[in-house]
């Protein structure tokens, strides 16, 4: 099974099980009142945020789409924090120091995705790399080397 397949799989999960979770609370099954459009959201915005950091960590893509799929997961997991905040009424004054505590969280998780290695890094920061004019002088001397040898 690959990952892109499980992946949308979950997400797939999620939508039905919040659908049913929904239905359910409607129809006015007993035990089932609690469940409301905030709590809905702060489920899937949950799972998502959990789905995205698992691909990020997971999946086989270059550095940065890990850093995005694991930024990405740390915005649904911001945004579950809020709606959790508003279905529980969470005082305030902890609503931000737990976003603070997420995204410091993800920003962690992103740099051990990559394993801090940069992304970017170009050729003139490699070892051993020479210039334009290093080239064109070895080059250069390679050329008078060879016209010397057939004298």
């Amino acid at each position: 099974m690959s990952k892109k397949f499980l992946f949308g799989f979950v997400v797939c999960l999620l939508i039905v099980v919040i659908a049913v979770l929904w239905l359910l609370s409607a129809v006015g099954v007993a035990g089932m009142e609690w469940f409301t459009l905030g709590w809905a959201a702060t489920i899937a915005a949950g799972v998502l945020g959990l789905a995205f950091i698992g691909r990020g960590l997971f999946g086989k893509s270059a550095g940065p789409l890990k850093k995005l799929w694991i930024f990405f997961g740390a915005g649904f997991l911001v945004v579950a924090v809020i709606t959790l905040a508003c279905e529980i009424a969470l005082p305030g004054e902890i609503v931000m120091p737990i976003i603070a505590v997420v995204l410091a969280v993800a920003l962690l998780v992103g740099f051990v995705a990559v394993g801090g290695k940069k992304w970017d890094t170009g050729d003139n920061q490699k070892a051993g790399y020479k210039t334009y004019r290093q080239r064109k002088a070895e080059e250069e001397a390679r050329r008078q080397e060879e016209e010397n040898k057939e004298d």
